[in-house]
């Protein structure tokens, strides 16, 4: 294989420039952005290169869709240049609304960020076959640009670690000192320059032309039809199975079975995409079952995927990534409608519709931002209201003791606005301002320093529903009372079995029951040798959590954390420095424990 010239590169180089003008600039301006914020080690003062950073990668795909619009209708110049006009002026709309610090700002910059990059990369892949019959020239148009960006990122990945081995090659063999921001400035350039380029490069440039095409890749058949027909299946036995579970037990779904039915609704939608020119060839039976019988299988799924997102919802109100789910489960449930009924069903329907709801989310009284912020709120409103700290629309101190239960839920509250939204819903209720100024900018309160001036004590709780994860921990910089001992080791037991990881000696040996209930001291050497002692670990941690699991689990004064046990020939003391515990609908299951043995052999 020739490889191209210099000449030729520029000439292509130039060709992409006149053919793609404002995509290539914001291309080059996010690349520029990066190699700052990169040099300066991340924005630690206000900067507007984080908002051209952000703002670049929206701008990328969504003016590369009106480009792609404009050859696909072959609009006149005028036409063409109103319409990327057009498309600057709405990213400089968005780009003023992003902060020029983005650290210490509420996460929701972030999650609308990439709720708009969804937005417009299926703007990009959609927008040049709206409102046209042509469904064969839109799928091969979608698989050109996917196989295209993903042979760019390849491309790009294998060059960026080819010239980091070389820089560090000129730091090992020669002492050539090599900052290392070079290397992420390495992968800005590869990926804002060179992988834009190649991208670009492969851009059809007659999209007219791709009705006609009947070209299936043998490979991509290979990949639809063996690999994602194994995990459509896969998931689709697991996910069937526990909907008996649910029936025959009639217990409600668990929150984590969402992410499930999220995955395999999107492996399903993958394949029906992928399989669409071959479903109705008689070779491909597999591709005629996906497309008959998929969004039947679907709708059981769904309807559990709103169960249990509802059952979250209903006890801690909607947060942005509920009404995500929620969204998720609109949009399958929508897809189930349309091509159940439509004699249509067109597959331009799956992405569109998903980029509509992606854009509509990011913004608006109906957005996830404004719908979240209003529920948690309102929640904070209700408990506020009931334990007498908020009167008229102001905050007072509480008149009499408030019930630990409703002080960690107004603390999740407040850790939540704090993290996803600030705290300018609740401000008004409040003399005094929710920021205080900190090295010249201001800066939001802890949800600590909020709690104290509701009179109460910040508690951190641990999250109810079945599969939630807890963790005990003993206070930072605990010390322990060594007095009656003359050794001490430290280990750590994992999963069920009980696997030891240290905590051996030459004295005993520890051993721990399966599920880490009990654990077992022998004394090895000696007159005692023989001897055991006997900790039941699971009363001892669900007494632990009982007391502090809804107070402070992660601050836990080390005494508390103290078993002793003491026999003829052996005394011992156990410390539970950590504990990691996950909430069966039986009860807690203890995961790991990392604990210090003091003990002493007696004669």
């Amino acid at each position: 294989m020739k490889l191209p010239s210099i000449r030729q590169m520029a000439e292509e180089l130039k060709r992409i420039i006149i053919r793609f003008p404002l995509v290539m600039a914001s291309a080059a301006a996010g690349t520029i952005a990066a190699l700052v914020l990169i040099e300066q080690q991340g924005p630690t003062k206000p900067t507007i290169w984080f908002p051209i950073l952000l703002t670049s990668l929206v701008g990328f795909f969504l003016l590369l869709g009106l480009a792609m619009l404009a050859e696909k209708r072959r609009w006149p110049p005028a036409l063409r240049i109103a319409s990327q006009g057009g498309g600057v002026l709405l990213l400089l709309l968005y780009g003023t609304s992003l902060p020029l610090l983005p650290e210490g700002e509420p996460a929701y910059h972030i999650v609308r960020f990439l709720l708009l990059m969804a937005a417009v990369v299926i703007f990009a892949l959609t927008i040049p076959f709206a409102g046209t019959k042509e469904e064969n020239g839109f799928w091969h148009y979608g698989r050109i640009l996917v196989v295209r960006f993903l042979t760019a990122a390849f491309y790009a990945a294998v060059l960026q670690i080819s010239l980091s081995l070389a820089l560090l090659a000129l730091n090992q063999l020669f002492d050539i000192t090599i900052p290392g921001e070079r290397y992420g400035e390495l992968w800005a350039l590869l990926v804002g320059l060179f992988g834009t380029s190649f991208f670009l490069a492969g851009m059809p440039g007659e999209l007219n032309a791709l009705e006609g095409r009947n070209d299936y890749p043998k490979g991509l058949r290979i990949f639809a039809q063996n690999i994602l027909s194994a995990v459509v299946l896969v998931y689709l036995v697991i996910l069937y199975a526990y909907l008996a579970k649910i029936i025959l037990a009639w217990s409600w779904p668990r929150g984590w079975v969402s992410g499930l039915i999220i995955g395999f609704s999107a492996t399903g939608l993958a394949a029906l995409l992928l399989l669409w020119p071959i479903r109705s060839q008689e070779e491909n039976r597999w591709g005629h079952l996906v497309w008959r019988w998929f969004f039947i299988v679907l709708i059981p799924l769904v309807v559990m995927l709103f169960l249990a997102v509802w059952r979250r919802i209903s006890e801690y109100g909607l947060t942005v990534s509920r009404c995500l789910v929620v969204a998720v489960a609109l949009f399958l449930a929508l897809l189930i409608l349309y091509f159940l009924i439509s004699k249509a069903k067109s597959i331009r329907v799956i992405p569109g519709l998903f980029g509509i709801i992606a854009l509509l989310l990011s913004f608006g009284p109906w957005g996830v931002f404004s719908l979240s912020e209003q529920s948690q709120k309102g929640r904070l409103e209700t408990l506020l209201s009931r334990n007498g700290l908020l009167e008229g629309g102001t905050i007072r101190q509480a008149a009499g003791a408030v019930p630990d239960q409703d002080i960690v839920q107004i603390s999740s509250i407040l850790s939540y606005l704090n993290e996803m939204h600030g705290y300018g819903a609740i401000q008004s209720w409040f003399r005094e301002p929710l920021k205080e100024e900190k090295e010249g900018r201001p800066v939001r309160l802890r949800p600590e320093e909020v709690t104290k001036k509701l009179g109460v004590e910040y508690m951190r709780g641990a999250r109810s529903g079945f599969g939630s994860e807890r963790t005990l921990r003993a206070r930072k910089q605990s010390y322990f009372d060594i007095a009656g001992y003359d050794r001490m080791v430290t280990g750590l037991f994992t999963g069920e079995a009980g696997e030891l990881y240290g905590l051996e000696d030459a004295g005993v040996t520890c051993t721990v029951s399966k599920g880490l209930k009990q654990l077992t001291l022998v004394v090895k050497e000696g007159e005692g040798a023989g001897e055991s002692l006997t900790y039941e670990l699971l009363p001892r941690v669900e007494s632990l959590y009982a007391e502090w699991g809804l107070t402070n689990p992660e601050a836990i004064p080390l005494g508390e954390l103290a078993i002793d046990a003491e026999g003829e020939h052996l005394k011992a003391r156990l410390y539970l420095r950590h504990i990691q515990l996950e909430q069966k609908e039986e009860g807690l299951e203890i995961r790991n424990l990392s604990m210090d043995l003091l003990y002493a052999l007696k004669p």
